[in-house]
């Protein structure tokens, strides 16, 4: 039996178009399910602690794939700078207005104060603060988890 001499080149190429394909091809492909998982923690975790995490999930920025040198490299990521804190958490902190901070207190968490200085809106009262201290958030390991399960599913 003879082989070509490219019978190796082929062979890593036929391998690489099947990984690619069923990371990032075909519907519903395992790259698609793992950002689905991350999107789908998120939105969990927002209702449990009734966070908006939706400017997060829209700054999803897609799926990056290059291939080169006999490698398939996969990227995907979301732009929004919050996104970390959501992933690895934060500690009880203070936030810094600049100049001031604007939102609306919700009427039922607003202490007195806020009602006797600020005007009403919507549900709540429009305050204008120099600063705010705020609670941490728990970790989500949204994306660590997404990224183990998807270790788990090509393995």
């Amino acid at each position: 039996m003879n082989l070509e001499s490219s019978f190796e080149d082929d062979l890593q190429e036929a391998v690489l178009d099947d990984v690619e394909r069923q990371l990032v091809g075909e519907r519903d492909n395992l790259v698609a399910q793992a950002v689905q998982r991350v999107q789908g923690r998120l939105e969990r975790y927002a209702r449990e602690e009734d966070y908006d995490v939706e400017p997060i999930v829209d700054s999803f920025a897609g799926v990056e794939v290059d291939r080169s040198d006999g490698q398939l490299t996969i990227r995907w990521g979301w732009s929004h700078p919050a996104v970390k804190y959501f992933e690895f958490g934060t500690s009880d902190h203070t936030v810094e207005g600049d100049p001031v901070l604007s939102f609306v207190w919700e009427r039922s968490e607003a202490p007195d104060w806020v009602a006797e200085e600020f005007d009403e809106e919507g549900d709540g009262y429009r305050v204008f603060l120099p600063e705010v201290e705020v609670s941490g958030v728990e970790e989500t390991r949204a994306i660590r988890d997404s990224i183990n399960w998807l270790r788990r599913a090509v393995s």
